[in-house]
């Protein structure tokens, strides 16, 4: 019989994967301990203040013997890999001692089938791969894993959103002020299009970069544009006209500090970042052209609220217009609500799913 005493043990590498993992975890509480991995520091510390009940790690190193000892360990039960973490040495370890591996939100895109020689054998060991879309469900077919295992569940991080969206604290609302315009997830190669774009309007603006080490790039751009900006961290600057979000963990909140919403990584090579996160705020939110990797979402709220442009200066010209322009009428709330419902039931879906994993690993004792 199964040892109810092993962990299932969930693995997310960045703070969004580990985020978008909250519904499950939370829906997997009464199932057994629960053992969360993710590979930034970040992740972890998010994890471990807000995954109550939870044991949360850094991951084994992916190499064989580092791997195969770390399962032994830790015993895990289940693996459950968010996105499309395949790691051989994990899949490899847990395949020799009998644990299932589940992925869950599967995403497969160009890059990913660029390795399918290096991962095929990988995919062939899967348990269960659980896609957020058909196009994905396709793309894990061609990695190689065996189409009776292969299921189309959506995206759990529309979950997250079913009651009121996270609030600002009163430290970051006070460092930020109010704000015209929230630019989140700013990419690096769309940095240069977007900040000379931003320049020429007299908007003030949160402008939160993807990765924090862009920070001073963005700060010495300013100054070249002439433009005053802060940090966050420093407690912001009133007189600013730029606030940058240099701090982990805050974006999700700090869109409600804005009237309008721009979302990053849709303008470059990146093909997408989180929409619903300031959907669910309320907000108009304007994204652009590249959406390879958030089609579900682009397509499901397009219309009713979410605004698409075709350039970083075409977002921001659309920005300044709502802010600046005529009042428009209220949207429908319950539009926005139906739109959102449409999206959601993924964490469901991946509980039956590793629910009956559970249930065919333990008959196999």
């Amino acid at each position: 019989m199964t040892d109810d005493t092993a962990p299932v043990w969930l693995h997310g590498a960045s703070l969004g994967d580990v985020r978008t993992l909250q519904p499950l975890v939370e829906a997997l509480e009464g199932h057994g301990p629960r053992l969360v991995t993710a590979h930034r520091r970040t992740a972890r510390a998010w994890a471990a203040q807000h995954l109550h009940g939870v044991t949360v790690e850094p991951p084994p190193w992916p190499v064989p013997g580092l791997a195969d000892r770390w399962v032994t360990l830790r015993r895990p039960r289940l693996l459950v890999l968010e996105y499309l973490e395949l790691w051989p040495a994990w899949v490899s370890a847990c395949a020799r001692r009998g644990v299932p591996v589940v992925v869950v939100d599967g995403h497969v895109g160009p890059r990913s089938l660029r390795g399918r020689t290096w991962l095929r054998g990988t995919a062939r060991r899967l348990t269960a791969f659980a896609a957020q879309t058909p196009d994905d469900a396709a793309g894990a077919r061609a990695l190689g894993v065996p189409a009776e295992r292969i299921f189309v569940h959506g995206n759990a991080k529309h979950d997250r959103f079913r009651g009121e969206p996270e609030r600002p604290s009163a430290d970051l609302t006070a460092a930020v002020g109010p704000v015209d315009l929230v630019v989140g997830s700013l990419a690096r190669d769309e940095e240069s299009s977007m900040l000379r774009a931003l320049a020429a309007t007299p908007l003030r603006v949160l402008v939160a970069p993807r990765h924090l080490e862009r920070t001073a790039s963005i700060l010495r751009t300013a100054r070249a544009l002439g433009v005053r900006a802060a940090l966050r961290s420093t407690g912001g600057d009133p007189s600013a006209r730029w606030i940058v979000l240099d701090t982990h963990g805050e974006l999700a909140s700090a869109w409600s500090l804005g009237r309008v919403a721009l979302v990053g990584g849709t303008f470059g090579q990146r093909e997408g970042q989180n929409l619903v996160e300031p959907y669910a705020h309320g907000l108009p939110v304007i994204h652009g052209p590249r959406t390879r990797n958030i089609r579900l979402e682009a397509d499901a709220l397009a219309g009713a609220g979410l605004h698409r442009v075709e350039s970083a200066e075409a977002a921001v010209e659309h920005a300044t217009a709502l802010v600046l322009g005529p009042v428009a009428p209220p949207e429908r709330l319950d539009e926005r609500v139906r739109r959102l419902a449409a999206l959601q039931g993924a964490t469901v879906r991946h509980l039956a799913l590793l629910t009956r994993v559970l249930a065919g690993a333990e008959r196999r004792c």
